[in-house]
């Protein structure tokens, strides 16, 4: 796996490369988080993972993983309302994009096919879309468009309003009846701005961001020494504990929340061997994350706290 992103999201990246040499990775993904930049690179380095002719390691330099780092490969394509793109709409995925997909599934190929859908914009970039393209450019990956120094391909999470009804409708019919060695990759910042019908039929990971901050798990962490069982006696307790250390260190909800998101990612990056697990994680670290949309919609941290107490004791 790539070297930058297996340090930051290292459970991700051997869950991954796990699936990928058993052959047994999900033919629609989902990956969502705040930085839209860091999963488009995540995107690129498992369609390489699929399609090295050689050793499959960072520094491979067969055709297709040359391809895939000059984002030239014929078969791994970004949709977006920007990219890949013949007809005159602007706003929206279109149809003639999706039918473009279609007809390319008609036949096989000796390639697995990804194609990555994101949002997208040619923009000048802020001070922290800077560091986040440095970030990227670090991978080794190149942007499906070059920049003019001013302007760059910068993506965002794709929701439901960046396809039209009839493009929807119609790729929906590919996920629900995948053709061999193709996947489909969507980037978005909240799973829950996707339609239903896709997240019910992919597989969903959080990616989180979580350079540069310091989380404190002392305070919480003998509740999950029993972990993936939890104790519901406890369960009052863990509450009382998680309201007072944010009462009396003055934290906002979301900090506490990152904290024990941060607890169960490094919990998964100890534990990427066993799959069931993972999977456990995997809908503790999503349950986390609903929590955390539940405090940006100001909803009471006590109600919150019990909302995930009750949700590991029933689970």
């Amino acid at each position: 796996m790539n070297q930058i992103l297996d340090k930051k999201y290292n459970y991700l990246s051997n869950f991954f490369k796990t699936a990928i040499d058993q052959k047994r990775l999900f033919h629609s993904i989902i990956l969502y988080g705040s930085n839209n930049l860091i999963q488009y690179a995540m995107a690129l380095e498992l369609a390489r993972q699929l399609n090295c002719l050689e050793n499959k390691r960072e520094d491979c330099n067969c055709q297709n993983c040359r391809w895939i780092r000059e984002n030239k490969h014929p078969a791994i394509l970004t949709i977006s309302k920007i990219d890949n793109k013949s007809d005159s709409s602007k706003t929206v995925i279109s149809e003639e994009q999706i039918n473009t997909i279609l007809d390319t599934l008609v036949n096989s190929s000796d390639y697995h096919r990804v194609f990555i859908f994101c949002d997208a914009t040619m923009k000048t970039l802020s001070n922290n879309e800077i560091k986040e393209y440095e970030e990227f450019k670090l991978t080794g990956f190149k942007p499906p468009q070059n920049s003019d120094n001013e302007t760059f391909w910068y993506p965002t999470g794709v929701n439901t309003n960046c396809f039209s009804t009839v493009a929807a409708n119609a790729m929906l019919k590919s996920i629900e009846e995948p053709s061999e060695n193709v996947h489909f990759i969507f980037l978005t910042n909240n799973k829950e701005d996707l339609l239903q019908t896709i997240i019910s039929r992919s597989q969903v990971f959080y990616m989180a961001d979580t350079q540069n901050i310091y989380y404190n798990t002392d305070f919480f962490k003998q509740y999950f020494t029993t972990y993936p069982t939890f104790n519901k006696n406890s369960a009052l307790d863990f509450v009382n504990t998680l309201l007072n250390f944010q009462y009396d260190n003055n934290l906002e909800t979301t900090y506490v929340l990152d904290c024990i998101q941060y607890f169960l990612i490094k919990l998964a990056e100890n534990n990427f061997e066993n799959t069931r697990l993972l999977e456990i994680l995997q809908k503790d670290i999503e349950k986390i994350q609903k929590a955390k949309n539940m405090a940006k919609a100001y909803i009471k941290e006590q109600n919150i706290y019990e909302y995930l107490s009750f949700y590991f004791i029933k689970r």
